[in-house]
């Protein structure tokens, strides 16, 4: 049978768009320009009293008993792994649906990453699938909530201690989200946000990791 492919702009066919698609164009507008010229001027550059406010603020929001902004979600969850103690020689289990950060902090961190496969009808991690792929060298699971869904956090947080595991949530996406009465960045051990020029919330760069543990 013969299937017509179209050919791609790039290889001499008709481009799909008279207008380029910008990856990353979030709306701004003047109170937000205002907040950036406001900030220039007053000489704080780095983390200072806007940075403290904005992790107030961010408490406040999600109901955790800490927040700490950093330079992007992969730099929280690489900090996440730190602070557990994930070494060499430990495993943590992921899902593969989800952008390489995921999986490249646990190999940054001198660990292995272990995925799970996804549910189908979410692009979630598969709790019933968890369990086969724990080994005495698992130290966290690291879920991602995909576009926004939150995963199956009771299920997880079962499993996890059951077998004295971390969660290290990866709420990129889902800074918004709620799982049943719980807020995404008050369900797991600590949770890691992003604010890139795609998300919901917007600083061009940046990341935000929450707890309710005080050490």
């Amino acid at each position: 049978m013969m299937i017509n492919r179209r050919i791609p702009a790039i290889e001499g066919g008709n481009p799909i768009r008279d207008e380029f698609l910008v990856f990353g164009s979030p709306l701004i507008g003047e109170e937000e320009i205002r907040e950036m010229v406001d900030t220039l001027r007053s000489g704080w550059l780095g983390a200072g009293p806007k940075t403290q406010r904005f992790e107030a603020l961010f408490r406040d929001y999600t109901g955790a008993k800490h927040a700490v902004a950093l330079s992007s979600c992969t730099a929280g969850l690489h900090l996440a792994l730190d602070v557990l103690g994930i070494k060499q020689g430990s495993e943590v289990i992921t899902t593969p649906m989800t952008f390489a950060a995921t999986a490249n902090v646990i190999v940054h961190a001198g660990a292995t990453p272990v995925f799970v496969d996804v549910e189908r009808d979410t692009y979630n991690i598969d709790p019933k699938r968890i369990v086969e792929k724990i080994t005495p060298r698992t130290r966290a699971i690291i879920p991602v909530h995909m576009c926004g869904r939150p995963c199956k956090m009771d299920r997880i947080k079962e499993i996890a201690s059951g077998y004295n595991l971390a969660i290290v949530e990866d709420a990129a996406h889902a800074i918004e989200a709620w799982y049943r009465d719980w807020k995404v960045g008050n369900i797991g051990d600590i949770t890691a946000f992003s604010f890139y020029v795609t998300k919901n919330l917007v600083t061009g760069e940046g990341g935000m990791l929450t707890t309710n543990n005080d050490q």
